[in-house]
């Protein structure tokens, strides 16, 4: 029986699952290699038993048949020899199979996460860039999506990372290979987080961009309607239409003053994408400057306008006032023309009349010369209706010295005759008709002189 196991023995030590130096060439195979050699495991702790059965069955044959002692000592050490040396062979072959399968393992989980690292920078890199807020926020998020990807896959990488350390430090015959997958795995991975930090990067330059071309589009469209706005050219034919039309001015200078904190923001805004190196720097800078000029711009109309206005203001003003004057000179040249003093009734009175008249011309003298001086800065601004101005101004002042003139003739000539047979009884009623006659006469041609000046 020791003869027959022995033969058993030396033809399990024969057998290629023992002896192979087949490790496998990746973890199914070398998953399938350990199959067998757990079935060839199993087979031989079949034999165990018979070993150990058969060891105790020739030491008492050496005692019952000493003749054969020696024959069957030999026969027992070949089989216990033969036994431990399949036994170190499997436990060798075990080993090897695990080492082979822990690289394959490895080695799977390297070829995964490597070929997982490539489609995933192939994802990162697919999406374009965005036309507007709403494809910028789908990028960003979308983009956001890639880092939870990335972060679920940190416990896949770090496990890699410590089977292949694991690997070196118990000396692993393909020590070499391992490291070298371990230094590409490390280089896939910080490839992979720098391509994630760049496009974060660009998308959110994107968000930026795409939020201040919104933003400037709108402003651009806001100076559009007050550009129009300016385009009117109406400064009122009336002193109520150019307070109308200043306060409808006010309220655009308001708006103006409202939207300027909304381009001042976007300014500083651009300016900041400009010094962190904006991808779309120059066209930033373009825009900034053409929308800072357009302001600008718009500034100096409005101004221009409101100056515009304000001239109309002064300028209606300066008509109602010279119309209430010339209304008023025109009113006090018929008292000044008047001939009821002639009248010889009531002369006393009708002399204490012409002096409060010549004193109520005296009193609005400072009307006429605050007309003139009115006048006078609207030229001196060199005032759009400089021209008209000047004819109004030489109207008054050719009314009011006609006024002027017409009251000094009565005051100084016929309404004093009048008082002559009053004053000195002595003279004679004709030397007074005469001296009258003389007065009408001289006060008549000096009327028709002057007219004609």
């Amino acid at each position: 029986m020791i003869t027959e196991l022995n033969e058993v023995l030396l033809a399990s030590l024969q057998e290629a699952i023992v002896t192979s130096e087949e490790l496998g060439q990746d973890l199914e195979h070398v998953e399938l290699l350990q199959k067998k050699f757990e079935e060839f495991q199993t087979d031989l702790a079949a034999h165990e038993e018979r070993v150990n059965t058969l060891g105790g069955d020739a030491e008492r044959l050496q005692q019952t048949h000493p003749q054969n002692a020696s024959q069957i000592h030999l026969k027992k050490d070949e089989l216990i020899t033969n036994w431990e040396q399949i036994q170190t062979l499997a436990a060798e072959r075990r080993a090897r199979l695990n080492d082979s399968y822990l690289l394959q393992r490895f080695t799977a989980d390297f070829r995964d996460l490597t070929s997982w690292v490539t489609e995933m920078k192939a994802l990162i890199n697919a999406d374009e860039l965005a036309n507007d807020v709403a494809g910028a926020e789908a990028l960003l998020d979308r983009h956001q999506e890639h880092k939870g990807e990335i972060d679920a896959h940190e416990d896949s990488f770090r496990s890699t990372d410590e089977a292949g350390k694991a690997l070196l430090n118990e000396g692993h015959y393909a020590s070499e290979e391992v490291k070298e997958k371990l230094e590409i795995l490390s280089k896939e991975k910080e490839s992979l987080l720098e391509l994630w930090e760049v496009r974060r990067q660009q998308y959110e330059q994107c968000m930026d961009l795409q939020l201040f071309y919104r933003d400037t589009e709108q402003v651009d469209n806001w100076m559009s309607k007050q550009e129009a706005f300016l385009l009117n050219e109406d400064l009122g034919d009336s002193l109520d239409s150019v307070e109308a039309l200043l306060k409808k001015h006010e309220d655009f200078e308001k708006s103006l003053s409202a939207q300027e904190e909304k381009i001042t923001a976007l300014d500083e805004f651009a300016t900041k994408l400009i010094q962190n190196n904006h991808y779309a720097k120059e066209d930033v800078a373009t825009r900034r400057d053409a929308l800072l000029s357009r302001r600008n711009a718009l500034h100096e109309r409005a101004q221009a306008r409101r100056a515009a206005l304000e001239d109309s203001f002064h300028l209606q003003q300066f008509f109602r006032d010279s119309d209430e004057l010339k209304s008023w000179i025109n009113e006090k040249m018929k008292t000044a023309t008047d001939e009821s003093y002639k009248d010889p009734s009531n002369l006393q009175g009708k002399v204490q009349k012409h002096q409060a008249f010549e004193a109520e011309l005296s009193a609005n003298q400072s009307r006429i010369d605050a007309l003139q001086k009115s006048g006078q800065e609207l030229l001196d601004r060199k005032h759009y209706a400089s021209d008209e101005v000047t004819t109004r101004m030489e109207e008054v002042s050719g009314q009011w010295k006609k006024l002027l003139e017409a009251t000094e003739l009565k005051g100084n000539g016929s309404l004093y005759l009048l008082m002559y047979p009053f004053i000195y009884p002595s003279i004679p009623n004709d030397a007074v008709e005469s001296h009258l006659n003389k007065a009408s006469k001289l006060s008549l041609l000096s009327g028709k002189k002057k007219d004609r000046l």
